[in-house]
């Protein structure tokens, strides 16, 4: 639709700063600071011109680079105490004198303002457009309990001491985009007798004026959206999850990262939701995309086993960056990274990644230290077999435990989310404690590495507990749950794992067995304890992030070459 009003833009830049030396062409992530704005009007379905007002030769050389106008600004404007409207009002009273034209409206940006949204500058515009109005000030809504001074004494700006949420909004004004009818600049002033204030989103209001809010708009600049695809259930289990959530809990903090998960699979979605992340979730492929399409990913991570090489494609097609974890299905042949921390491979394809040191390990195993050293006398053995344990190993080790007799030995018993044998279990666990047993049964634990650290000995299955096991030096006996966890690599070469083989090969007796051999030899746990604290695995988290990112942004630069 064409614009029925005359609109200009006008960016006031001089070269005077001092907060920020030079700040209007400073480089922002590699671009001057004044291209963002420009870029940004320059997208408006609105604005008939965008001219900057300069008295710097510098600026007014970068600014028509990017795209804008320049109107000389007379030295008797430039000096720090000079107000914008005499600037604004010269610029466009030049313009319109040299080419005999009249605008209708003029739009004020801060050159330091380069978060504003296209979005939210043409939301701006169609407000006022609606009219009535000679003035739309910009503000940000900051609404908190303010204290002021009056006559030498401090008084509270509210009323009642309540909640943010329960308080009058307070709004601070601020400077983009400050909009007004031109016909209201005759008498000098932008600000006209009927103002309409407009709150843009707190993100995009800030005003570049100091070092510190300089970092803070780079560091917000760089955010991506990134896409977490993982699910659980009582067949899959719940790593997947677990890994996801601790990529998040990096990721969040730069970036907005979004959960996207399979409807039907609600173990995950309940995990996802009790650590405080909002999730959408889709029942079908169909519902999939759509939602894929909405966020308009930079980066989808994909924890969801074995993928098809036609998802794969839909995504790069959508231009998503794909990262795809454990997977060795077709999909990822086409991914543009593969990232294995359990499989291993002697032929690594270009785009895999594959080892220990690309274990994730969660927040909790940064807070409890690993054990600096091993009793001689085992006080405590930690049974876990993650999410589901489908083998009901659980079980099968406390049967062992009952065989040797062991009563003196705390058993702590680690249940996940899915575990289906609960009745039978609780029902066997209090015949053995009647039998003088003592046994702690825990469900859904938050810090593992606490129940880890505790431990003399854990019992698990051959999946990624294996590696939180190891980096807290806890000797351990391993058992797979099915065949793609006997492909775990490092169990095997790692020299610090009694792994016993598959469930269905093991017999209650070859797990008694191994648990008395590793309670009455305290030398081989020492060796062992020794050798799972030379592996670093605390990096493995950053590696990983800084692995994707360098890939992204190596992927990136080549496609503008």
């Amino acid at each position: 639709m064409k614009n029925i009003k005359k609109i200009i833009a006008v960016i006031p830049a001089r070269g005077g700063s001092k907060g920020i030396p030079r700040k209007n062409i400073r480089l922002m992530n590699g671009k001057p600071l004044i291209s963002y704005v420009i870029e940004m009007i320059l997208k408006s379905k609105y604005i008939d011109r965008v001219v900057v007002s300069t008295e710097d030769e510098e600026i007014a050389e970068v600014a028509k680079f990017y795209g804008a106008e320049i109107i000389k600004r007379p030295e008797e404007l430039s000096g720090d105490a000079i107000p914008l409207d005499p600037v604004i009002c010269q610029a466009v009273d030049e313009l319109e004198k040299k080419e005999n034209i009249k605008y209708d409206f003029v739009v004020t940006i801060q050159p330091t303002s380069p978060l504003l949204t296209i979005k939210t500058l043409n939301g701006a515009i169609e407000t006022i457009l609606k009219g009535g109005h000679d003035t739309l000030i910009p503000v940000r809504d900051e609404t908190a309990l303010y204290w002021t001074r009056k006559n030498k004494k401090f008084t509270p700006t509210y009323e009642k001491r309540v909640n943010r949420q329960y308080l009058d909004p307070i709004y601070q004004e601020i400077g983009t985009p400050l909009i007004c009818k031109r016909e209201i600049m005759n008498s000098g002033s932008r600000i006209g007798k009927k103002i309409l204030i407009f709150e843009i989103p707190k993100d995009e209001g800030i005003d570049i004026d100091n070092y510190q809010k300089w970092g803070v708009v780079e560091s917000l600049l760089k955010r991506k959206r990134i896409i977490l695809r993982a699910d659980a259930d009582r067949k899959i289990g719940m790593g997947h999850v677990h890994r996801a959530l601790t990529l998040a809990n990096r990721l969040s903090f730069n970036h907005d990262v979004f959960f996207l998960m399979d409807k039907n699979k609600t173990l995950g979605i309940e995990k996802v939701k009790e650590n405080n992340y909002k999730v959408i979730t889709f029942k079908n492929k169909t519902e999939l995309f759509r939602e894929i399409d909405r966020i308009s990913p930079h980066i989808i991570i994909n924890d969801i086993f074995d993928t098809e090489k036609k998802y794969i494609k839909e995504l790069k097609k959508r231009g998503c960056f794909v990262v795809n974890f454990e997977d060795v299905g077709f999909g990822s042949e086409v991914a543009d990274i593969v990232v294995s921390a359990l499989y291993e491979s002697s032929f690594l394809p270009k785009n895999h990644y594959y080892g220990y040191n690309y274990a994730c390990l969660r927040d909790d195993f940064f807070v409890i230290p690993p054990k600096k050293k091993i009793n001689k006398k085992v006080k405590e053995i930690l049974i876990t077999f993650g999410g589901t344990d489908p083998n009901n190993l659980t079980l099968r080790s406390l049967q062992a435990i009952e065989k040797l007799g062991f009563k003196t030995v705390l058993i702590n018993v680690v249940l996940g989310l899915g575990y289906p044998f609960k009745e039978d279990f609780y029902n066997y666990v209090e015949n053995l404690k009647e039998k003088g047993f003592r046994i702690v049964v825990k469900e859904n634990i938050r810090m593992m590495a606490k129940e880890l650290f505790d431990a003399d000995i854990a019992i698990t299955s051959n999946g990624r507990t294996i590696y939180e096991i190891v980096s807290m030096g806890v000797p351990c006996i391993s058992i797979s749950q099915n065949e793609r966890e006997t492909r775990h690599f490092f169990v095997h070469s790692s020299r610090c794992i009694n792994y016993l083989g598959m469930a269905y090969d093991i017999s209650t007796e070859d797990i008694a067995k191994a648990i008395e051999k590793m309670i009455k030899d305290y030398k081989l746990r020492k060796e062992i304890h020794e050798r799972m604290l030379k592996f670093d695995l605390k990096k493995g988290v950053n590696r990983v992030l800084n692995l994707i990112f360098d890939k992204y942004y190596e992927q990136k630069e080549n496609k503008n070459k």
